[in-house]
């Protein structure tokens, strides 16, 4: 009679923790850009990503972690998202010959959809889609190049992203 509950007992176990483990291993990673977003956006105001290095940014991170609330993964989806950011800046200012990535690489590496809808998907700010239509080249050109040029309040970072990489931006949401 025992053993047939334990044995019970342990199948029940068995399979909501291999469950348990499918589900989470089904869930999407947390988006830095997105964390970013929905968090520091309300104290904040925008701030350039170049403003502390990644280990300044590593030392932050914990204290507004705290703060904020955050979960451990939130925290580490903000730095992994400026330690892409920073990166993609070194890659391109060293211009040692990489392949330059595609419009849609660059939205994704740059969390664009955290913030902005594009094709239904993404945050609250002006969608994507039609953007060069709506917009035209010159305004989409210079808001990624000083997005406070003009609107000073933007919550939108100064990035830096080089020419080449807003030419393939250009290219992707005209050609969407």
């Amino acid at each position: 009679m025992f053993r047939r509950i334990y044995i019970s007992m342990f199948l029940t176990f068995f399979s909501v923790t291999i469950t348990d483990m499918i589900w989470a291993a089904e869930e999407e990673p947390i988006d830095g850009a997105e964390v970013i977003s929905l968090n520091c956006a309300r104290c904040h105001n925008t701030r350039t990503i170049d403003e502390f290095t990644i280990q300044e940014w590593a030392v932050i991170m914990p204290h507004m972690r705290e703060r904020a609330h955050l979960t451990g993964e939130e925290s580490r989806a903000v730095l992994r998202f400026f330690q892409t950011i920073k990166q993609s800046s070194e890659e391109h200012s060293s211009s040692n010959g990489n392949a330059l990535r595609t419009g849609e690489q660059l939205v994704s590496a740059y969390g664009c959809v955290a913030c902005h809808s594009y094709a239904g998907n993404g945050g609250k700010a002006v969608s994507l889609d039609n953007v060069i239509t709506r917009l035209g080249e010159d305004f989409f050109r210079r808001k990624l190049q000083n997005p406070q040029f003009n609107n000073s309040a933007t919550p939108m970072p100064k990035m830096n992203i080089s020419e080449e990489e807003i030419d393939q931006l250009i290219i992707f949401f005209r050609d969407i």
